[in-house]
């Protein structure tokens, strides 16, 4: 008891921050919570924070299980599918995640930080070999799935197609969705029934994907050699950039946060306008603006331009939102998925193994190629395989979250963007070829 009053969320007392969660969650419940961003945020802040602790101090779950950042999620999946909060509130939630671009900011911000905290010779040496290693993720995944579908009466070629490849596809918007058009252009069938299917599997993946982030975190405490604690190679003792011992001040906070704004927008402008391959080239698939930000970054962080205060204030902003952002993330990235699409792909329980084993056959084909170019197997498997074998954007902070690596996060950008992309080729050549 002791203990419960002297514990703190926030900055809170609990029993206060009991009574704001109170109120938000009346307000929720009644449709009566402000539909525009502060209304979004002040609900996702609050209550995300508190599903987010709740679930980090759950015994087993916090463990193997994601703790807080998926408890968070699925909690918000919840007040979706059993309409436990109104639907405005939904919406504005949904909104505040996808139009208003909480997820982008999240991500962009992550990103800045997290490349220009890498020592510039260690960034180019371990980009060389992070494309090759992405793709061994991708053979073993379409591999290990192959086998276990031929074993399990489903096919060889149909486990692959409806299985292995929307899950290592990037997500929704850039994965399954133009892959749903490729696959009807290929066999005359409806693009929306090939998506609606496609969509819960890789919602299913997204889940075993974010456990095997939690194993693989777990795996790295009980194998100190086998990670590097958020960095991707071995031998890499000065892969930390010096500036990170700059004290930043609250104004280099802001530094930071306006080098990835205005750098994030300065990808978008490359991507939507100027990018050959997205607007010249007709290949089928388009590079995402976070491949491009990643790219920008990294030459940014290379050519050694910015002062040292400017790094560590992206650094410091990075490390606010890990530390107090993502739960309520997690809130505005649940609130869009419902549990019943968790539900339909259950009923099969070989589609559930074909599922695991795209999974698994992602982080093996990591763990062999990725030790070829020495990479940490817990870092590796991680970023090149699961964030290949989640839900894009939103599952790269849920498997980074589950395994304490948010720092990860340009390396996770690269497998959603740039291998989802590659992905795209993959399936327009598999559709093309078998069905």
């Amino acid at each position: 008891m002791n203990k419960l009053k002297e514990t703190k969320i926030l900055g809170f007392p609990l029993w206060m921050f009991l009574v704001l969660n109170a109120i938000m969650i009346f307000l929720a419940i009644n449709d009566w919570m402000l539909t525009d961003m502060i209304g979004a945020l002040a609900f996702s802040l609050v209550v995300g924070t508190l599903l987010g602790w709740i679930g980090n101090h759950i015994p087993v779950w916090n463990t193997w299980f994601g703790g807080g950042m998926l408890f968070t999620s699925l909690a918000a999946a919840a007040m979706n599918t059993f309409n436990l909060v109104g639907e405005n509130t939904k919406a504005a939630l949904n909104t505040f995640n996808g139009s208003t671009g909480f997820l982008n900011l999240y991500i962009l911000v992550l990103i800045t930080g997290a490349v220009l905290s890498v020592d510039r010779k260690m960034l180019l040496k371990s980009f060389a070999g992070y494309i090759p290693t992405i793709i061994g993720g991708i053979v073993g995944a379409l591999g290990l799935a192959a086998i276990v579908g031929a074993i399990m009466g489903i096919g060889a070629i149909e486990a692959m197609t409806t299985f292995a490849i929307p899950i290592m596809g990037g997500g929704n918007g850039a994965g399954i969705q133009p892959m749903s058009v490729m696959w009807s252009s290929a066999t005359g069938g409806e693009a929306a029934s090939w998506f609606a299917t496609a969509f819960a599997i890789i919602s299913l993946g997204n889940l075993v994907a974010v456990f095997f982030s939690a194993l693989l975190n777990k795996l790295g405490q009980m194998k100190p050699e086998l990670t590097g604690n958020g960095q991707l190679m071995k031998d890499d003792d000065n892969a930390t950039s010096k500036d990170e011992e700059v004290k930043p001040t609250v104004a280099d906070y802001a530094t930071g946060l306006a080098l990835g704004l205005v750098c994030y927008s300065v990808a978008d402008l490359y991507s939507k306008h100027i990018s050959i391959i997205n607007n010249h080239l007709d290949l089928g698939f388009t590079i995402h603006t976070f491949a491009f930000m990643v790219i920008l970054m990294a030459i940014i962080n290379i050519a050694n331009i910015l002062p040292a205060n400017v790094k560590a204030g992206a650094k410091a902003m990075q490390g606010f939102f890990v530390k107090f952002m993502s739960f309520p993330l997690m809130i505005t990235v649940g609130i869009g998925t419902n549990l019943t699409d968790y539900a339909k792909v259950f009923t099969n329980p070989a589609n559930l193994l074909v599922i695991i084993a795209t999974v698994i056959g992602a982080m093996l084909g990591t763990f062999i190629i990725g030790n070829l170019f020495h990479f940490y197997p817990v870092e590796g498997m991680l970023t090149a395989g699961l964030c290949m074998a989640n839900g894009g954007g939103s599952g790269d902070v849920q498997c980074l979250g589950a395994a304490n690596r948010m720092e990860m996060m340009s390396y996770a950008q690269i497998s959603s963007r740039i291998g989802g992309a590659i992905m795209l080729v993959v399936a327009s050549f598999f559709f093309g070829r078998f069905l």
